[in-house]
């Protein structure tokens, strides 16, 4: 009776096979995912830090032109006296 319910030897390695092959496949479709997830990080970091140092170099840009606009009109302004 309990030769019945268990497959012979022969069977047993293919099953074995099979199921690595399955796992296998599931361990690299993590994997792929992991690595796309850390793609997207990578990029989300990247795009950040530009868009920070845009924004900082539009700022000294303008403070820039500022200080030069003031410093033009404090010449003006002195050698009209």
């Amino acid at each position: 009776m309990t030769e019945e319910n268990t497959p012979p030897e022969s069977e047993t390695p293919a099953v074995d096979a099979a199921q690595q092959q399955r796992d296998f496949i599931k361990a690299r479709g993590r994997r792929n995912v992991m690595i796309a997830l850390s793609l997207v990080a990578f990029m989300v970091l990247v795009f950040s830090i530009t868009a920070i140092r845009l924004t900082q170099n539009v700022s000294a840009r303008q403070d820039a032109i500022a200080a030069e606009e003031e410093a033009v009109s404090g010449d003006e302004a002195t050698s009209e006296e």
